[in-house]
């Protein structure tokens, strides 16, 4: 037994000013290192002047075969290499103080497994050997880690859902929102898409060229023209409430700059305040039977909802990601580059009809470029054709069938220059004939369905005998359109 003498002598003080003097405890060590390992430790070890182990007394079985092996080593070689200093701070601190702080170190272990050991030492007497105390840390080591795991769990489910939100409000944004393209020099509108026109009550027609500045109240007018103003002067995108013209709906107003042919135009999305109030996006997303697909300027899938995934078919939204948009559908092959580029150089492409040979189906495809951070993406809509919708110019086909049939016929009667020269001129006629049925023979928006100035297209009209009648207004001749 160790004399109670002795023990209080060693305890009056917590840490001493000098060092303690327990010289007279020293022939006690290895019971003290037992009584330590017993009562308040897992494991405590006897070491001499020259860090040698003498003795191990360890409170349970995997300790004990954890550390069968450890008297006559070094202490420092019973820890990992990243915990070797510590170790020899806790014997230089001991050597010189007597007494130690704690200190955490890894033990090497025999199955592979670091063990956490807290160590404090103790030195019995000047020449006298040194006990070293250790705790297990595996329990505290194991709460830390759950508990940071946890926190990694939280973050993630956190950042998670501030994507799917991002996500879900950018397919929203394409599927819903009123598009304006406005020039940034004279303020007009440019072009428009379909919710633009169903929000201001005018047809595309009648909304190209306006102040776009007229569309909303006179109450909000000048709050719009400093939106526009500052969007052109800084370059920032920027946002306001407004009312629209003639109506009660009071609008989220944004307004983001971009460059088009050297031009500089503003692209102006508005989208009623009560939908923003009464819908939710997610699950607007989820449910509208419109496909809606992001992608970047190279047409690669950034995100889509399930409406579009199920027109790909045998595919989920996760596997589309990266994929390019006209390999899952192919059907957009061909127009894809188009909308694309017209998207880039005018803020909005289409709404051009398509034939999709999978899923079988005709669709109406809208494009609509983004300005989302540094990187400029592409909003698709693809909305279901009903039957009958898709324009049709059977009649006309079977005219132009019949052109080529009998320009055939002259095969090795006239020239081949002369055969394809007649034959692009029965083309161009097709194409424009569309074009104005499409416009309800409005010459203007003929033109523009056909990437043309209206002189240009008035001078083809002309050359190919479909020039309208002077001062009709650019309505075509009787007979155009049949």
């Amino acid at each position: 037994m160790v004399p109670c003498s002795l023990v209080m002598k060693a305890t009056m003080t917590d840490r001493p000013d000098k060092p303690f003097d327990l010289r007279e405890l020293a022939p006690l060590a290895p019971e003290l290192a037992l009584a330590l390992a017993t009562v308040s430790s897992d494991i405590a070890l006897v070491i001499n002047a020259d860090g040698l182990i003498q003795r191990v007394s360890a409170c349970d079985a995997k300790l004990t075969e954890a550390t069968s092996d450890w008297v006559g080593r070094h202490w420092g070689d019973t820890v990992t290499k990243e915990s070797r200093g510590k170790v020899e701070q806790l014997l230089e601190e001991a050597c010189s103080a007597g007494l130690t702080r704690r200190r955490e170190v890894n033990l090497l272990s025999v199955t592979g497994a670091d063990i956490p050991m807290a160590y404090s030492a103790i030195r019995l007497g000047d020449d006298g050997p040194l006990i070293a105390a250790g705790r297990d840390m595996r329990a505290i080591a194991a709460i830390q880690q759950h508990f940071i795991e946890t926190q990694q769990e939280m973050e993630q489910s956190y950042w998670a859902r501030r994507q799917a939100e991002s996500r879900y409000r950018l397919l929203f944004q394409v599927a819903t929102d009123a598009v304006l393209v406005v020039d940034a020099l004279t303020m007009q509108v440019v072009d428009a898409n379909q919710a633009a026109t169903d929000l201001f009550g005018l047809p595309l027609d009648s909304l190209v060229g306006l102040e776009a500045a007229s569309r909303f109240d006179p109450t909000s007018q000048p709050a719009f023209g400093e939106l526009l103003t500052a969007t052109r002067t800084t370059g920032l995108p920027a946002e306001i409430r407004a009312r629209v013209a003639g109506s009660a709906a009071v609008v989220a107003v944004a307004a983001t700059p971009f460059r088009a042919d050297n031009a500089l135009l503003l692209m102006v999305r508005a989208r009623p305040l009560d939908s923003l109030l009464q819908q939710d996006p997610a699950q607007f997303v989820e449910q509208t039977p419109d496909a809606v697909v992001i992608t970047d300027s190279s047409g690669n899938i950034l995100m889509a909802n399930p409406a579009f995934a199920r027109l790909c078919e045998g595919s989920g939204v996760s596997q589309l990601k990266g994929r390019r948009m006209d390999t899952v559908l192919v059907g957009l092959a061909p127009h894809l580059p188009r909308l694309i580029s017209e998207a880039q150089r005018r803020g909005l492409a289409g709404p051009l009809p398509v034939s999709l040979d999978s899923p079988g189906m005709s669709v109406e495809v809208v494009a609509t470029m983004l300005n989302e951070g540094d990187q400029a993406c592409i909003g698709f809509t693809l909305r279901a054709l009903r039957s009958g919708s898709l324009p049709t110019t059977e009649g006309m086909d079977e005219e132009l069938g019949l052109e080529l049939a009998q320009l055939t016929a002259r095969l090795g009667e006239v020239k081949l220059t002369e055969l394809v020269l007649n034959a692009s001129q029965a083309i161009e006629r097709h194409f424009l004939k569309v074009a104005f049925e499409r416009a309800n023979g409005n010459s203007e928006l003929a033109a523009k369905i056909l990437g043309l100035p209206v002189p240009v297209l008035e001078r083809q009209l002309f050359e190919l005998g479909l020039q309208p009648e002077v001062g009709t207004g650019g309505v075509p001749p009787s007979g155009f359109l049949n």
